[in-house]
């Protein structure tokens, strides 16, 4: 594996795998890598000639009391972890080689890019500004990268389907690939904060994708989907979980339903802190999907 940290030295990399005719994948991530990251990396080097995995913490999507400073750093261990999933490239740009201004904020970079109809609901309620930051970075390193297939998991939803409708609306000449959601063995969704959790609250953490499961089958047993959802926020209060939200939405447009009799797929959501930890969660509610 080569490692690059400046736009040249990747430019140098997707140029001759352009000129050999290479398929190049591309999975972006902010490191601390866990399988999550990983499986998205295995369906990158099933489906393209070359591989490359951005590490970056990207200051624009975190709010000012949020965990930017303490956020995972592993940066031997990722590398590792990478080579051994056969990546051909990993691009470890500084912070001021993305942003040579230094900037730090959304509002001191010149240029924004937003997709306002997916980013004000879910998580963009609590975290103003979040998925403009998220969206900006993000185009900037599909233009540094060039890739023919993106990378990104179904764990963060919300996420992927604004990168979908980003690559959509923009007619950007990508394919961006869904990635299953990986858990642990006791379902918990894999995150690189779940290392943040005490033992106490790791214990009681997998109750928030029990409650998702439970609460799905309750729905589909003909249970009012609002009444369900009470009680679910009630019963993971009762469990310690400080939930942010917990509803069901579209899975295109991720507009709140009140049931799920008609056509359009729909999915359960769930952010919640739990010992100070922020977990995120989703599954199917209706429709045939990744589980």
């Amino acid at each position: 594996m080569k490692v690059v940290t400046t736009a040249r030295e990747l430019a140098a990399e997707w140029e001759a795998g352009r000129r050999a005719g290479a398929v190049i994948g591309y999975v972006p991530t902010m490191g601390a890598l866990h399988e999550g990251h990983l499986s998205l990396v295995d369906l990158a080097r099933a489906e393209c000639d070359l591989v490359i995995c951005s590490i970056f913490v990207n200051p624009l999507q975190f709010g000012p009391d949020e965990d930017f400073e303490s956020y995972p750093r592993p940066v031997e261990r990722d590398l590792e972890l990478l080579t051994a999933r056969d990546t051909d490239v990993a691009f470890l740009p500084g912070w001021t080689e993305i942003f040579p201004g230094g900037e730090r904020v959304l509002d001191d970079f010149g240029t924004h890019v937003s997709v306002p109809r997916l980013s004000h609901q879910l998580c963009g309620r609590s975290r103003a500004g979040h998925f403009d930051g998220m969206v900006t970075e993000s185009l900037l390193f599909l233009n540094l990268v060039r890739p023919d297939r993106t990378y990104w998991g179904e764990k963060d939803f919300q996420q992927l389907r604004i990168i979908e409708t980003l690559v959509a609306d923009l007619r950007l000449p990508v394919t961006v690939v869904r990635g299953a959601t990986r858990r642990e063995p006791d379902g918990l969704a894999m995150s690189s904060r779940n290392k943040n959790l005490d033992p106490a609250a790791r214990a009681i953490s997998p109750a928030l994708r029990k409650g998702l499961e439970e609460m799905r089958a309750q729905v589909l047993a003909g249970g009012p989907l609002p009444a369900v959802l009470a009680a679910g926020r009630e019963r993971l209060g009762s469990l310690g979980f400080e939930v942010e939200y917990l509803v069901a939405c579209e899975e295109e447009a991720l507009t709140e339903v009140a049931d799920v009799t008609g056509p359009v797929p729909v999915r359960l959501f769930a952010a919640a802190r739990l010992g100070g930890v922020r977990l995120l969660d989703n599954i199917p509610l209706s429709g045939a999907h990744h589980g």
